[in-house]
């Protein structure tokens, strides 16, 4: 019904364990992020011909390079530089897995954000755009409760700010919760799903104020409506397992899959239905 991915270091740092604990799972599409440590755009080139080995070696399907573009501060031009810099390694990458998405971000949040704060964001968003344009790759924008666009309310700002077609959406509906959103699954999803190539799925609630993420499927997140709302709308891209959620002493493999598991639970009852 769908197609299922994983961003690998959710599973494992060891890229090579975490490939055949997917394929274990029946899953072929697999996000690079972090290998032993690192982010994918910071290994050395030794290491990234050792990846490209074993991705290819394994048949899994690269979706995107999960860089850490804009994941800095919005007034350190030093910083910006070198996330501009960043942005080009992965451009540089992404084709070696036969990708053209590479993630984005907005920036470390902001107090008490203002119109000119989000003038001095998007100002600072205009180059990674015009970027992509030129070189002809997806800006895979993903919101998060620790950047400045988080919730639906935010994206819908942001789109109709920028109206590139190499800006897209990787909708996270947990990260969209964390951040404030009263009700990303499935009403969230409505005001934004045209935009959207990618979607990540972990789940999340608050304890005592605090957040807390959880496996998917025990959380605050409708995922059985969000799913039956892609499903009716015909998504054909990936869902992919970003759970962020750790059993004590485990170091993700027991951890993600409860939330595989979660997820495939949920899949099984709408198919059933």
């Amino acid at each position: 019904m769908f197609k299922i991915g994983v961003v690998t270091d959710e599973i494992s740092q060891d890229l090579v364990e975490a490939i055949e604990v997917a394929k274990s799972w029946g899953l072929k599409y697999i996000e690079l992020h972090s290998l032993w440590g690192k982010n994918i755009c910071q290994v050395d080139d030794a290491t990234l011909s050792q990846v490209i080995s074993i991705v290819k070696k394994s048949g899994m399907i690269v979706t995107n390079i999960d860089s850490l573009t804009l994941r800095c501060h919005l007034d350190d031009d030093e910083e910006y530089a070198e996330h501009i810099k960043h942005l080009m390694r992965s451009i540089e990458i992404a084709p070696l897995f036969d990708s053209n998405v590479v993630r984005l971000f907005s920036f470390w949040k902001e107090e008490n954000i203002d119109d000119e704060t989000w003038e001095r964001i998007f100002a600072k968003m205009e180059l990674p755009v015009k970027i992509a344009e030129r070189e002809g790759i997806i800006l895979g924008f993903e919101n998060v409760s620790s950047g400045n666009i988080g919730t639906s309310a935010d994206l819908v700002r942001l789109f109709d700010h920028f109206k590139s077609p190499h800006l897209k959406l990787i909708w996270d509906p947990g990260n969209a919760y964390a951040a404030g959103d009263p009700d990303p699954s499935p009403s969230g999803y409505q005001r934004i799903k045209e935009h959207i190539i990618h979607v990540h799925v972990k789940d999340v609630g608050f304890i005592d104020g605090k957040r807390v993420w959880l496996p998917v499927g025990t959380g605050q997140i409708d995922y059985q409506a969000h799913l039956r709302a892609l499903q009716h709308d015909n998504y054909n891209g990936v869902i992919a397992l970003e759970t962020h959620f750790r059993l004590p002493g485990d170091n993700g493999i027991k951890s993600t899959k409860q939330s595989y598991e979660g997820l495939m639970e949920i899949l099984h009852s709408i198919k059933q239905n």
